[in-house]
């Protein structure tokens, strides 16, 4: 009976845990690094103010944190659209549609947020640095690819890719609901800073 208990409280410990690093993103995402308290994560989460120290120690911990966890549902989608056997455009299509997507969105905008942050710590501005590399690293190939079947203009891969990337970034941090009114017409029309 007390194994069960204990598999129990991991249990619910660890859904809790998910449920803030959400409400993280959330609020990080809205409000940025410097306009986000625990408080607001807490009322986000559902959870009191207290409580959240039990599972973070402050909010420079769950922001990174928070980075971290966002990294994983990152590298389940570069690994997703690295799989894919779609053509190029259709596997830029692909995982522009999934960077939209709700919870998606806002790691873009988390991270355009920490960008912006000027006492950014060393371990943050790194994991930001790793998960821009990763999607510019996901892009080249494709991008390449598209190009030798002249599907996509003949410019430097990385630039395009870095371009693509920040338009689709900066589209995200404006607000992405207007997007989601005419999501496969914006998408074709995104794909055409690329396409040949």
């Amino acid at each position: 009976m007390a194994r069960y208990k204990e598999e129990q409280s991991k249990h619910i410990r660890e859904a809790r845990r998910i449920q803030i690093l959400n409400a993280a993103l959330r609020v990080f995402a809205e409000y940025g690094v410097e306009g986000t308290k625990m408080s607001m994560i807490a009322k986000a989460a559902d959870l009191s103010h207290g409580l959240m120290y039990h599972y973070f120690e402050s909010k420079e911990e769950l922001l990174t944190h928070s980075l971290l966890w966002a990294m994983e549902g990152a590298d389940q989608l570069i690994e997703e659209v690295r799989a894919s056997s779609a053509n190029p455009l259709d596997k830029i299509a692909h995982f522009t549609r999934s960077a939209i997507s709700a919870g998606s969105h806002d790691v873009f905008r988390m991270i355009q947020s920490c960008m912006k942050h000027p006492d950014l710590d060393e371990e943050t501005k790194n994991l930001i640095s790793q998960t821009s590399e990763k999607y510019v690293s996901l892009l080249v190939p494709i991008v390449i690819e598209g190009q030798n079947r002249e599907e996509m203009i003949k410019e430097d891969p990385e630039m395009l890719a870095n371009l693509y990337l920040t338009i689709l970034s900066g589209l995200i941090a404006d607000d992405v609901n207007w997007l989601h009114q005419n999501l496969d017409w914006n998408i074709r029309m995104l794909l055409r800073v690329i396409q040949k």
